[in-house]
């Protein structure tokens, strides 16, 4: 290739790079700088959640301290829990994270394996439910954003059922938005949620640092 045959490909790639920047972001999740308008979204805190239909939504509360640590969508026989973390500038936090989650869900117990899906590497998981023989599913999904993890939990029928799965996260993710702010939080430190003025808190102990999966969690409901 001659030196004018280098130039017009390195502005071709320069033109691709530049369109590829361009797109805009059609579904979520999305980091608050670029997210579209929407009046419909409950603002709670580090997330903004869209409503669901037929849906209810919980919350964990940290007792002591009466920070909200994640939200919770039920739907029938599924649940959807969400939680957001802190993350470095200049690098993912997932990949990280799913290995010590590894260990962790070994260390207790149960199996996992990895599995590629549409938001990236998942965690599917068998955890030991305490007191019990039996084992409950549980998928684990993380998508990175700048300077922001959201780390979403799949359990009930939506764990195994990949139509059920897609639906739920689809009626969520798709809107969600996550408020990351400017104040400084160590990697891996929960960015706290806030109750919406509609709803009722009850509350249910959790560390205030990214935690790994534990035998056999509960939720308490609100609405």
């Amino acid at each position: 290739m001659g030196l004018f045959g280098k130039k017009r490909a390195k502005a071709r790639e320069a033109e691709a790079d530049v369109a590829e920047a361009e797109v805009e972001k059609t579904v979520g999740p999305y980091d608050e700088a670029e997210a579209p308008e929407d009046d419909e979204l409950l603002e709670c805190g580090a997330l903004r959640l869209p409503p669901v239909e037929d849906a209810t939504i919980q919350f964990t509360v940290e007792r002591n301290r009466e920070v909200v640590l994640g939200a919770v969508y039920i739907v029938g026989e599924s649940a959807l829990q969400l939680q957001v973390f802190a993350a470095p500038k200049s690098s993912d936090l997932w990949d990280d994270v799913r290995a010590d989650m590894i260990s962790s869900i070994a260390s207790q117990g149960g199996s996992s394996r990895e599995a590629d899906g549409e938001y990236g590497r998942e965690i599917h998981a068998q955890m030991p439910v305490e007191g019990s023989r039996t084992v409950n599913p549980v998928r684990y999904l993380g998508i990175d954003g700048p300077r922001w993890l959201l780390r979403a939990t799949l359990t009930g029928r939506a764990a195994v059922d990949d139509a059920e799965a897609r639906n739920l996260l689809h009626a969520v993710l798709d809107r969600l938005v996550v408020v990351r702010g400017v104040a400084a939080h160590p990697p891996r430190d929960i960015l706290p949620l806030e109750v919406p003025r509609s709803g009722s808190k009850h509350s249910e102990p959790q560390r205030d640092r990214l935690s790994l999966p534990r035998r056999g969690p509960e939720i308490s409901e609100v609405r």
